[in-house]
């Protein structure tokens, strides 16, 4: 089966918005819910619904999750590496070996003209993330 590169796509959309995704390798459509829930004692969740039906489908799904920390971190330095502007690319490496180093890239790239760039990027190594994260078991 192969999957559309649109939903290949929007997978790893989702995954940067802190979702779990579910492909459904019969179909090669998605579900997806946040991966952090939070209720009030009484309040009913939003996303049963999806979640009932991949664990009433599980044999058809493959659970595909965000990256950790870790590859999120990897992704960050591989952008400054190779990003042709020496100064920038010293600053947002010098910020990845200091404490809190997300959040000190995070600022670097929002108040830099590289923005755009940096959201183009990530993208691309998320799209890859879910190509490898489901290769064995559909055509990506």
């Amino acid at each position: 089966m192969k999957v559309k590169e649109a939903n290949i796509r929007e997978i790893a959309e989702h995954l940067l918005c802190g979702n779990i995704c579910f492909l459904n390798i019969v179909t090669g459509d998605f579900e997806y819910h946040p991966a952090e829930i939070d209720f009030f004692p009484d309040e009913e969740n939003p996303w049963q619904e999806v979640i009932d039906q991949v664990e009433n489908n599980w044999d058809d799904y493959i659970r595909i999750e965000p990256m950790n920390s870790n590859q999120s971190y990897t992704v960050m330095e591989s952008f400054a590496d190779q990003l042709e502007a020496d100064g920038f690319r010293k600053k947002l490496l010098a910020a990845l070996n200091r404490p809190k180093p997300f959040r000190n890239f995070n600022y670097l790239i929002h108040e830099s003209d590289f923005r755009q760039e940096w959201f183009d990027f990530r993208q691309e190594r998320n799209v890859e993330w879910v190509r490898e994260q489901i290769s064995d078991q559909v055509d990506a």
